[in-house]
């Protein structure tokens, strides 16, 4: 029975499930401790996890959090990566939708007659 659920497992990591990543909110620095955003996972299109934060800090400057709950001896994943190979992969989905979001808000310019500053009619007198 254990050798079957090793072979399984074996074949399992061969085969990695696809991951979309969804960046949810942006948190500009100040607002929220170190948390910069939010995001939303969907996993082999068929589970979703929703709660995900990509927090600036620690060595490698941002790291993605599981979603947690607090227990009597600090915190604890609610749900987390089994592999290291898997863990890799999401933190790289999380980090590169991030990055895509915050590329396409430097590069957006505002359509032509959209000025920052309201237009008003034709000035009225009396």
């Amino acid at each position: 029975m254990r050798e079957q659920g090793k072979k399984e497992n074996e074949e399992m990591r061969g085969d990695m499930p696809s991951i979309e990543a969804r960046i949810s909110s942006i948190i500009p620095p100040g607002q929220s401790g170190n948390v910069r955003a939010l995001a939303t996972l969907t996993i082999g299109k068929c589970f979703g996890v929703r709660g995900i934060k990509l927090v600036e800090g620690g060595r490698d400057g941002l790291f993605v959090s599981m979603p947690s709950r607090k227990t009597l001896d600090g915190y604890e994943d609610v749900c987390f990566p089994v592999t290291g190979e898997f863990r890799q992969a999401l933190d790289n989905a999380v980090k590169e939708a991030y990055e895509n979001v915050m590329a396409q808000m430097v590069s957006y310019q505002p359509k032509a007659g959209t000025a920052a500053e309201p237009e008003y009619g034709p000035e009225m007198t009396m």
